[in-house]
């Protein structure tokens, strides 16, 4: 077979170097063990690095820095902040909310609705902002209804990722496909051009979350107990003066009807003591306890005792609410990559880290929480004023799953949805580049005082940029040096004589696989150019091969670790890895069989 290969073409050096460079950054991404945005940067310090050392005569070694002045780019930057608006001003909140009625009334009907709103709003706006949205509502709503989260959250998170691929803005990866096809002669797709073909596809797929998707979940999180929920670790302090000064600890068991999961007494010299009935506490002492956040605000009440880390200095005005809420660390968040303690949380917004839950499941003991490096799908419980929580999450930190800090409806709400509406419409309907209509749509929020400055840097994600930027410098990179003719020469002969439906299946399996495990931008930044030159290897129009490509890479279902809202769900749940291969396994399935249909169908090619 190599030697088949091999004569497809000359392979050069530089394109043998290629290959293994992005064979080297596909198994990186897989092994998840470094943070993507290193990652990504090291991508594009290693690129032009490799062509200076074995210079190419056609290849300008900064030329790989040009992504960050692709359109694509710049499209998604501007799209970014006019969704963070939707989010900022509450514009999607009111219908959000009728849907939490509903699901209290009738939790079935009420998926069916969520799905097909979750789907709807995901192909105008980004993804994420769509899931962070509905998830504190949803949570709450099910609560009241006596419902788990589980068989919820999946589904929808799956609808949304659905609606994301039938538009070219639903998601970066689309605007990257449609945007590096038409540099390569393909033709430029308009917004809603492959809509109907999503639709159509989506149509099974969306009867499968709805009736099949709920059962296969339902050993997830049955009911809202005390005991499903994330479990923290605390403290509770012992003040001078208080009722719990001089009490044994057989007295506070009482007081709290034998609920307080006591583990062990600190001393204020730093000392633990086993928390023996006869233990006598005093003040300056702390009790370790371990319970979920409801209940630790309860013990905190029924004891007339702060949990631990209310510093008596900071203490928030009497005139404000303290609570304590759950906070998951979101992909984008600033947080990623930090330690509790370099998040200064304290300093900067007022509020005390209480307790930590990985997003492996596992908990953080009062000690480890200043030192532990904090990741998407974490949950932080945190301390403080309403208004400092809600600024945690304006600012874009993460995502609190407590509708009753919901950012306030702004009244600016209509304008926000306004000037998307503007956007799409314009680019739509008057062929105005989708880049320069979204830098205008952000123009009008700043001119308008929708948005500060502040909060379109919050909006942004360094991560989401640099990851555009190396993922289109690694298909450029390929594309140059020949790699991506000789990949799609390989192809071609291993399909040689399927019909085209199967060739095309195959190439939307491939990215759609590929894209569980690695980047989706990368993988539509190389397979763009691969399903471009495979369309002209075969003699074909390339139209139908990159749309392959584009629905390939919104595949991703079977892998937590596929989509930045996957991990979200993950926890907010209590989803294992194997819910996602048992739910998005079959998923994958039936959107890659319909889609395939679909797409040859319309193209003409069964």
């Amino acid at each position: 077979m190599s030697l088949e290969l091999l004569a497809i073409g000359p392979l050069s050096g530089h394109a043998v170097l290629m290959l293994v460079f992005a064979l080297g950054v596909f198994a990186t991404f897989a092994l998840d063990r470094f943070q993507i945005g290193s990652v990504c940067l090291a991508v594009l310090i290693l690129l032009p690095t490799l062509f200076f050392v074995f210079p190419h005569p056609d290849v300008e070694p900064y030329r790989f820095f040009g992504g960050f002045g692709h359109p694509a780019l710049v499209a998604i930057c501007a799209l970014m902040v006019l969704g963070h608006a939707l989010v900022l001003t509450g514009a999607l909140e009111p219908a959000a909310r009728r849907l939490a009625v509903l699901v209290e009334k009738s939790p079935r009907l009420a998926l069916l609705a969520v799905l097909l709103l979750a789907a709807a709003a995901s192909g105008v706006m980004n993804d994420t902002p769509v899931v962070v949205l509905l998830m504190p509502l949803l949570i709450a709503a099910l609560k009241r209804a006596g419902q788990g989260p589980g068989f919820m959250l999946m589904p929808m998170n799956f609808a949304v990722l659905i609606g994301g691929m039938a538009t070219t803005i639903g998601t970066s990866t689309n605007l990257i496909v449609v945007s590096l096809a038409a540099s390569l002669g393909a033709q430029a797709f308009g917004i809603f051009e492959f809509f109907p073909l999503v639709a159509l596809a989506a149509a099974p797929a969306l009867v499968y979350l709805w009736l099949v998707a709920p059962w296969l979940l339902r050993h997830v999180s049955p009911a809202p107990t005390a005991e499903a929920q994330p479990v923290f670790e605390a403290e509770l302090r012992v003040a001078a003066g208080s009722w719990l000064d001089g009490a044994q600890v057989r007295e506070v068991l009482k007081r709290s009807r034998g609920r307080l999961p006591l583990r062990r007494i600190r001393r204020a010299g730093g000392s633990l003591l086993a928390p023996l009935p006869t233990a006598t506490l005093r003040a300056g002492d702390s009790l370790v306890v371990q319970d979920t956040a409801e209940r630790l605000k309860e013990h905190e009440q029924r004891l007339e005792a702060k949990l631990h880390a209310i510093d008596e200095e900071r203490a928030p005005d009497a005139e404000h609410a303290v609570v304590a809420a759950q906070l998951v660390v979101t992909p984008e968040s600033p947080l990623v990559g930090r330690t509790a303690r370099g998040a200064r949380f304290a300093d900067t917004y007022g509020l005390i880290l209480i307790g930590l839950r990985k997003a492996s499941g596992a908990t953080s003991t009062r000690e480890q929480l200043p030192d532990q490096r904090l990741a998407p799908g974490d949950v932080l419980l945190l301390q403080g004023p309403t208004e400092a929580l809600q600024a945690l999450q304006r600012d874009a930190l993460g995502l609190l799953l407590d509708e009753r800090l919901a950012l306030p409806r702004q009244r600016k709400s209509l304008l926000a949805l306004g000037t998307l509406a503007g956007v799409v419409g314009s680019a739509s309907l008057g062929g105005v580049p989708i880049a320069l209509a979204a830098l205008v749509g952000v123009l009008v929020l700043l001119g308008t005082r929708t948005v500060a400055w502040k909060e379109v840097g919050s909006a942004l994600s360094v991560n989401v940029v640099l990851i555009v930027a190396a993922s289109l410098a690694l298909g450029d990179a390929l594309t140059v040096t020949g790699a991506t003719g000789f990949l799609a020469g390989g192809f071609v002969q291993l399909t040689q004589g399927w019909p085209a439906m199967a060739v095309l299946a195959a190439l939307m399996g491939l990215v759609g696989v590929l894209t569980n495990f690695v980047s989706n931008n990368a993988a539509a930044a190389i397979g763009t150019p691969l399903a471009v030159e495979v369309a002209r290897l075969l003699g074909l129009p390339p139209e139908p091969y990159v749309l392959a490509v584009l629905f390939g890479c919104n595949l991703c279902y079977v892998t937590p670790m596929a989509y930045q809202t996957n991990l979200l769900v993950m926890n907010a749940a209590g989803y294992a890895f194997r819910d996602f291969v048992r739910v998005g396994g079959p998923l994958f399935l039936l959107m890659w069989a319909s889609l395939s249909w679909v797409l040859a169908r319309h193209y003409g090619l069964v």
